[in-house]
């Protein structure tokens, strides 16, 4: 028998934690449970009796991340992180503080943009340490993103990633396939990069030379193109303990079956070692399955002739050495190259692809549609039904190749299972049987049709003009949640002129979801100038986002008026990683500070006039260092104040007297001031009483905690005062309508109502 009271001894001498918790338990019988207890986790941590699936979850649709996870019971692996990938992964119960390793396979912003957000959030989650593998260079990037994430609990380690080197750990094993372009490709990059100049525009349009950023640095950077393919061999299941012949060998039950039947051999008193391998079943197949990306037709030759993948394609090749999955994070001109086809081919036929490209049309979320047809019910108008062409599942005609959908899974462990299409939207009648069963919600609804109908007439809605309009794309604070998303609000002035104010993480998929993809071109088109109002990452991270996408609609600038701590962080971007500085000309926030703007009267009327507004102002207001609140003054005089994040602000009273619609934070609930004040957020009342004290004809409260994700708490029923929600669309004519839409939400989510007036 093994002799486990001496292994605990050794553990009390060597586990310094639990000689403390020894000191307090005073008994050994409880020092004994303890270590007996630790170590049972650690061996389950360690051992390799586990499930494990496979899940896509960001299909990589335009304005959706592609990403999938390795999900075991002990600990959960990333690959790649695309801009929105966090918020996805909560909506689908990805639990981010399992969170292992990521694997990127190239950095880029449709690889990276969601680390920033995935890693703060997993941090809070109690997230401690991950390991990211990826081409060199990540490290600088995360670093720089904590002048505005801040990672202080969390410990991120950049695993080597040479080629010929493998990843091991308990649950499975990890090559690294590294793809080149040709050498023609990469010496006609070298040198056009040895002659390119790193430039930006300034306030005048002029291309300015940033001599902070060295030439050949940049050449090093931005020339060397690295991509990594993973191979990832998942551990084979240990056989069954064969009880029989335990018992035949004299070993008694207790800790050495577990140990036996873990795989690991023990060691009996008289010395004897009895080998697992002979008390077992035989292990299952290993599961072997690729992350494959080919970037461009440059990399073709590597990528399509790289030995590493040519074990698993040779005819007659074992069993064992079958591919059960490929994940494409491929484009689609380079997925249907007839080369990349022909390699495709060359897999066993039982070898399942999923092709994770823009080509595909799943944004992943189910929560936005349910909760659009519910408040649709409201007024179709102000809450109108989404573009079903986001949601519809494509499919390739090919019985192995699927594209990529949310929820798409396939089982690897204990065994390989046939790939599980998931449905993840249902149709509007489900949601809305859900709703009309609740007690008193048809006679609400019934009175509130009767109201708006009554308010309109009143105000004469059907002769209003159509502009100026306001669409929230994102309402929520911090982290986005399934119904809102972060800070994001897009100001059409007219059809085609457009200004936005803050770009949350996801901003571009929300312009997607909303408008659909051929017209969200249209509108990507009309945003003359992006507003940020300060440098926490919920009101800027999907600014690179839509910059890059409107790059492939437009070469037309727009203008970036941002604070100036800002400026780093895009500079960084477009020297490591990918160009952007020619999609914008900048403009500091501080130099349209209320009565002392620092532009040019040249600039400022070329500015105003490309916006075709009368005026821009901001001002500083209290929150983190360098935030503004923004007042814009249409040409008919209409004024609009946004007060980006901010306590309760005499500053932001001023620049937005007499507004016509002031749209304020209110993160927290009234009776949190204390926590309110802590944050330098506001309470719901505060930011009301800042509408009155400045006169403003309506106040739009936004930005609410996660905790008020459904329903805001109001402490009264205000008659000019409403609540905001993302995909909502309102011309200021409409705003009146607002507070009556409050009785009937309260109804319609009576759970939740419950929950805050607890």
């Amino acid at each position: 028998m093994l002799h486990f009271n001496k292994y605990l001894y050794k553990c009390i001498i060597r586990n310094a934690d639990v000689r403390i918790k020894a000191y307090h338990t005073k008994s050994f019988s409880c020092l004994y449970k303890l270590l007996a207890m630790q170590q049972k986790k650690k061996l389950k941590h360690f051992g390799n009796n586990f499930n494990a699936t496979l899940k896509v979850i960001g299909s990589g649709a335009l304005g959706t991340p592609a990403f999938l996870y390795l999900l075991t019971d002990q600990s959960n692996y990333l690959f790649n992180c695309g801009e929105g990938t966090q918020r996805l992964s909560q909506e689908h119960h990805c639990k981010l503080s399992k969170l292992n390793d990521i694997f990127l396979t190239t950095l880029s912003w449709k690889t990276v943009g969601g680390i920033p957000g995935l890693l703060l959030t997993a941090q809070d989650n109690g997230l401690t340490t991950v390991n990211i593998h990826c081409p060199d260079g990540l490290n600088k990037f995360v670093e720089t993103i904590q002048t505005f994430t801040y990672l202080p609990n969390l410990k991120i380690s950049y695993p080597s990633t040479y080629e010929h080197k493998v990843y091991k750990n308990n649950v499975m094993t990890v090559s690294y396939v590294h793809i080149t372009k040709s050498l023609k490709t990469t010496e006609e990059c070298s040198l056009h990069m040895v002659n390119e100049k790193q430039c930006y525009s300034n306030v005048n349009g002029k291309r300015v030379i940033n001599e902070e950023v060295e030439i050949n640095e940049r050449k090093k950077t931005r020339s060397t193109s690295n991509v990594i393919c993973y191979i990832c061999e998942i551990h084979p299941r240990p056989g069954k303990l064969v009880i029989n012949k335990c018992i035949d060998l004299g070993i008694s039950p207790g800790p050495v079956l577990s140990l036996l039947k873990r795989g690991l051999d023990v060691t009996k008193e008289d010395g004897t070692i009895i080998y697992s391998k002979d008390v077992r079943h035989p292990d299952s197949p290993k599961t072997t399955f690729i992350v494959a990306e080919c970037p461009t037709e440059e990399y073709l030759d590597s990528f399509l002739h790289h030995p590493d993948f040519l074990k698993y394609q040779q005819a007659g090749s074992k069993e064992q050495d079958e591919i059960c999955c490929i994940f494409h994070f491929t484009p689609e001109n380079v997925f249907t190259n007839q080369r990349y086809q022909n390699w495709i081919a060359k897999f066993s036929s039982k070898t399942e692809h999923i092709v994770l490209n823009n080509e595909n049309t799943c944004m992943g979320s189910e929560a936005v549609y349910k909760n659009q047809y519910l408040l649709n019910m409201l007024h179709p108008e102000i809450f109108p039904l989404l573009p079903k062409n986001n949601i519809n599942e494509n499919e390739i005609k090919n019985n192995h190749i699927h594209r990529a959908r949310a929820i798409q899974t396939l089982q690897v462990r204990p065994a390989v299972k046939s790939i599980i299409q998931s449905t993840i939207h249902n149709e509007p009648h489900t949601y809305l049987e859900q709703v009309s069963q609740i007690h008193n919600f048809q006679k609400a609804l019934n009175e509130l049709k009767v109201n708006i109908h009554k308010k309109s007439i009143e105000l004469n809605l059907n002769n209003t003009s159509d502009y100026p309009r306001i669409i929230m794309l994102g309402t929520g604070c911090s982290v986005p949640n399934k119904v809102r998303n972060t800070s994001s609000i897009l100001l059409r002035v007219e059809k085609n002129n457009s200004i936005l104010l803050d770009c949350g993480e996801g901003t571009l998929g929300q312009i997607i979801r909303f408008f659909g993809l051929s017209e969200s071109n249209n509108i990507l088109r009309s945003i003359k100038a992006v507003y940020i109002s300060h440098i926490h990452a919920d009101h800027h991270l999907g600014l690179i986002g839509l910059l890059l996408r409107r790059k492939q609609i437009t070469s037309d600038k727009l203008y970036l008026l941002i604070p100036t701590c800002m400026a780093p962080w895009l500079n960084f971007y477009n020297d490591r990683f990918e160009s952007i500085s020619q999609q914008y000309t900048l403009v500091k926030n501080s130099d349209l500070y209320m009565n002392q703007h620092k532009l040019s009267a040249a600039f400022e009327n070329t500015f105003l006039n490309f916006l075709n507004v009368k005026e821009i102002s901001t001002v500083f207001v209290e929150h983190c260092k360098q935030s503004y609140g923004i007042a814009v003054i249409l040409k008919d005089n209409t004024k609009i104040t946004y007060s980006g994040d901010t306590m309760f602000s005499k500053n932001l009273i001023k620049l937005g007297k007499d507004c016509d619609l002031l749209i304020h934070e209110a993160t927290m609930e009234d009776g949190l001031e204390t926590l309110a004040k802590r944050k330098l957020h506001s309470t719901t009342s505060e930011a009301i009483n800042a509408g009155k004290f400045m006169n403003a004809k309506f106040t739009l409260l936004t930005h609410f905690s996660q905790r008020y994700s459904k329903i805001p708490y109001l402490p009264k029923r205000e008659t000019n005062v409403g609540l905001a929600y993302d995909h909502m669309e309102i011309k200021l004519s409409q705003l009146p309508l607002l507070p009556l839409f409050h009785p009937c939400i309260k109804i319609m989510f009576n759970e939740y109502n419950k929950v805050l007036e607890n």
